[in-house]
């Protein structure tokens, strides 16, 4: 029995992964890693053409200038509030252009520091790749076989989402005993819940993990230039096949330095309430899992007020007639936008910003088209007039989209501007430098 297994295993690393690059073959990368963990540097050495380490307490982001890939180990603590309060050690958002990979919970801590995607999920992810998705990440520059999956039991906080009863999985750690316990028989990675933002322009997921809590969380996966790769372990710990994806990450990204994470998502972990999203809050109403009382947490006490929102029919029926007009007002409490009711639009309507700009040539609708405008396109123009909006939207139709995490609003994709592509076609590997 203990041969056969051996076997077996051996049988799983050679279709899993073909074959790990010789250190005579290195990668021309050059990858700046900053952290605390030393298996780190010697790992990437031998793979990539230079690299260097350096504490992440003592960075400065010029120090970045030299390199094509910053890999950021920034782990949470009992003290990650005031980590956030601090910054980044990245510096500011809008000046960072560096490609970057993202390890375990720095994922989570640049999203509440920087309010880009990942700040919702939860540390409960395990050294186990699910739902890998068809893509050239998983092909080169070391080709990994995502259809080498072991076939577990489908996991208890899994089964409300899944009718089947055994999932195939990726293991990322060699030996594992028990499926049933492997998210607390190794240290726990970032799992980001990846609803509302799963077909933004600048986001691309690789594959999901075992985690605790939804099927449908990411744990690799790109917004811009930033990869996240959410499993905590150090190279020592991962498998061969965990190690190749730690690979192919960093030379993957490597060729996103134009794209950039463009909408401002704030962090369910942050500082301010963040408006959530129609989906998530009606839950609150609707679902007899969710305490109905959290509905005063996600809705103002005056749309409360309008309707028995104690009554689960009652609250249903509101919801369901009144879902496409919500949106965050004072205090990010979620209310029936008035407005974009009396001009029968749904805000997040492909028609909704054509009709809107219409709406300013008669007299009747101008003052309410403006607000409007203001609200859910606050990039556009200052001038109000029709004229000169229907000039923007002219030049930038193509390359908006909407994004309800993204604080409720419209947003132009500048890449696709830039390269006069519509959004709806520069999406994925599309997005990747021209010149590399």
């Amino acid at each position: 029995m203990q041969a056969s297994r051996l076997v077996l295993t051996g049988l799983f690393v050679v279709l899993s992964v073909s074959a790990l690059r010789s250190e005579n073959s290195l990668l021309p990368q050059r990858v700046l890693y900053i952290g605390h963990r030393t298996a780190f540097e010697s790992f990437l050495s031998r793979h990539f053409a230079q690299v260097k380490s350096v504490s992440r307490v003592s960075f400065e982001p010029a120090q970045a200038r030299d390199f094509d890939v910053v890999v950021l180990d920034w782990p949470q603590s009992h003290e990650r509030r005031p980590a956030w309060l601090a910054g980044s050690p990245l510096g500011q958002r809008l000046q960072w252009h560096k490609p970057t990979l993202l390890l375990g919970s720095a994922g989570l801590n640049l999203a509440v520091a920087w309010k880009v995607k990942g700040g919702s999920g939860c540390t409960c992810l395990a050294p186990v790749a699910y739902d890998l998705r068809d893509h050239p990440i998983f092909r080169s520059p070391i080709a990994i076989n995502i259809r080498a999956t072991t076939n577990i039991s489908t996991p208890r906080t899994f089964a409300p989402e899944l009718s089947a009863s055994t999932v195939d999985v990726l293991p990322l750690v060699d030996n594992i005993k028990r499926f049933e316990t492997v998210i607390n028989d190794y240290e726990r990675g970032w799992s980001t819940h990846y609803y509302e933002f799963a077909d933004m322009p600048d986001v691309e997921c690789f594959s999901g993990g075992i985690n605790e809590q939804t099927p449908r969380s990411a744990a690799f996966w790109r917004q811009g230039n930033l990869l996240h790769f959410g499993f905590e372990q150090s190279p020592a710990e991962l498998n061969e096949t965990g190690r190749a994806m730690l690979v192919n990450g960093i030379a993957y990204i490597s060729r996103f330095a134009e794209d950039q994470p463009i909408d401002v998502s704030p962090s369910v972990f942050g500082d301010e309430k963040i408006g959530t999203s129609r989906r998530r809050a009606g839950l609150y109403l609707t679902n007899t899992e969710y305490r109905v009382e959290w509905a005063t947490n996600q809705f103002s006490a005056t749309t409360l007020a309008s309707f028995n929102w104690r009554d689960r029919a009652i609250g249903r029926a509101w919801f369901e007639t009144n879902q496409q007009w919500l949106h965050p007002g004072p205090g990010n409490f979620l209310e029936v936008d008035s407005e974009a009711k009396a001009l029968g639009v749904p805000f997040d309507s492909p028609e909704f910003l054509p009709k809107t700009i219409a709406a300013l040539h008669a007299e009747k609708s101008r003052a309410t088209a403006s607000v409007l405008l203001a609200r859910y396109a606050p990039d556009g123009p200052v001038d109000p007039t029709a004229e000169v909006w229907e000039s923007w939207w002219k030049d930038n139709s193509p390359y908006l989209f909407y994004s309800e995490l993204g604080c409720y609003r419209w947003y132009v994709d500048p890449l696709a501007k830039k390269r006069g592509i519509p959004t709806k076609d520069l999406r994925g590997p599309a997005r990747a430098d021209r010149t590399r």
